[in-house]
């Protein structure tokens, strides 16, 4: 009996609990699905709500990233059918992201809790509006330029600035939802005339509630013969230079490249064709390629410039000369002379000179000079004697102990021969070794020769 009586209690609050739970019929009707993230606007729909239940307040809220308003309560009598603005604001924690958003959104009422789902969509302000324009041929007086609304979304107020090489105007207006809206504004007509065929960038900058977004695109320039051209440039240590030109148009037309080179520039610079035309003007070289295109036939020239090699040269010529003042243009110069001396028994003498020059102070200077094979040392010398006469070798040394800069100083020394000389004879260099810094450095003299003709002696250096 008892058991009976539990069942009986269970089954009569299921029953009243079914009596009085909430059950609403809900329609939903999109009014703004999108929130642009930079406006920080909320997503609206239209709910149509009826229920039918037993009279109650009904609350609606979610719990997942999002604020829904109205948070007021309102109330439906049994079979009432009621009306709402609903408002969804993102979190932030939520425009993180971009795309579609579907959550689930709850209403809450004394008998208790429905749950629905619904869908946001989250987008940035530059990719709402697509930006595109019309073709300008060199006769054109107007430029046509379109900007297209791509979301369920009404703009009440936008500010922008259109801007290119054709031309720059600004205009404030309204987009509606989805809604494409041209404009016309006039070619700048002396700017045309300086411009080459190709595309072109267009700007739109958009100003919307103090928010501001650059749009891009392009304007195709086209050619009177409806040929259209492409350049395309990249790279500087190998510079590449590409443009193409291909008939748009239904005519067989003449196609003319010409690219022009300075007379450095042209040494090292390669074509992927050869050019049917050559021609130097000045220190410019034109070349110049032809081709009759049928429609839809392109022609393209590509010029490739490799400045690596000339800046190599101009490399090692720079660390040449850094090298040669560094270490070849001497502290110390060397400046051999040869003179002829007239002797009592007509025997063939020289008086050999060495000028010594520092052109940077130096200390420990040891001048060595050789004797040629053929002639012998006189011993009278010059103002300072020589300080070692090596006859096996051959040599003649003087020390200086120290000169300063500019400081110079000649040693002399007379050679004989009793034996005719006939011919040309060459005299070695002579060498100096030095001290500069703690450094030894070396460095060498002028070659010098002595020629006897018929007529005479001769010295040559």
């Amino acid at each position: 009996m008892g058991k009976k009586f539990i069942l009986l209690i269970i089954f009569v609050i299921s029953l009243m609990s079914s009596v009085f739970a909430i059950n609403l019929k809900i329609e939903k009707n999109p009014i703004n699905d999108v929130i642009i993230k930079e406006l920080d606007n909320p997503a609206q729909f239209e709910f149509t709500i009826k229920n039918l239940g037993e009279e109650d307040n009904f609350e609606l809220y979610s719990l997942v990233g999002v604020e829904i308003s109205p948070k007021k309560a309102f109330h439906l009598d049994k079979g009432e059918v009621k009306k709402l603005t609903v408002k969804v604001n993102a979190l932030e924690s939520v425009k993180k992201n971009s795309g579609y958003f579907n959550f689930v959104y709850k209403i809450k009422s004394s008998s208790g809790i429905q749950e629905d789902r619904l869908t946001i969509k989250l987008v940035n302000l530059k990719d709402i509006f697509y930006l595109s324009a019309d073709n300008i041929n060199p006769e054109d007086n107007e430029a046509v330029i379109y900007l297209q609304n791509l979301e369920n979304f009404d703009f009440e107020n936008i500010e922008a600035e259109f801007s290119s090489v054709f031309f720059n105007f600004k205009e404030n207006f309204s987009l509606s939802s989805l809604e494409k809206k041209s404009f016309t504004t006039e070619i700048n007509k002396e700017k045309l005339k300086t411009l080459v065929a190709g595309p072109y960038i267009l700007d739109a900058n958009i100003k919307i509630d103090n928010v501001s977004e650059t749009i891009k695109s392009t304007i195709k320039f086209l050619e009177k013969s409806d040929l259209l051209t492409e350049e395309h440039k990249e790279g500087w240590l190998i510079s590449r230079y590409e443009i193409k030109k291909k008939n748009e148009g239904n005519l067989i037309s003449l196609a003319e490249i010409t690219i022009a080179k300075n007379v450095i520039s042209r040494l090292f610079t390669s074509f992927n064709l050869p050019p049917d035309k050559a021609e130097r003007k000045g220190f410019i070289v034109f070349y110049t390629w032809r081709e009759e295109l049928r429609p839809d036939d392109s022609l393209t020239v590509i010029a490739k410039t490799n400045w690596l090699i000339p800046i190599a040269i101009i490399i090692v010529i720079i660390m040449m000369i850094f090298l040669a003042q560094t270490y070849f243009i001497s502290d110390i110069i060397l400046k051999k002379k040869i003179s002829l001396v007239k002797t009592k028994g007509g025997e063939f003498a020289l008086k050999v000179s060495i000028n010594v020059k520092a052109r940077r102070s130096a200390e420990k200077i040891n001048i060595i000079d050789k004797l040629p094979p053929i002639v012998k040392l006189y011993e009278r010398y010059g103002t300072i004697a020589p300080d070692r006469i090596d006859e096996k070798n051959r040599r003649i040394e003087w020390n200086i102990e120290s000169l300063r800069e500019g400081e110079e100083t000649i040693l002399s020394y007379i050679i004989y021969s009793k034996i005719g000389i006939v011919g040309k004879f060459e005299l070695p260099p002579a060498k100096a070794i030095y001290e500069r810094n703690e450094k030894i450095k070396e460095t060498s003299s002028n070659r010098v020769f002595f020629l006897s003709e018929p007529r005479g002696i001769r010295a040559e250096e």
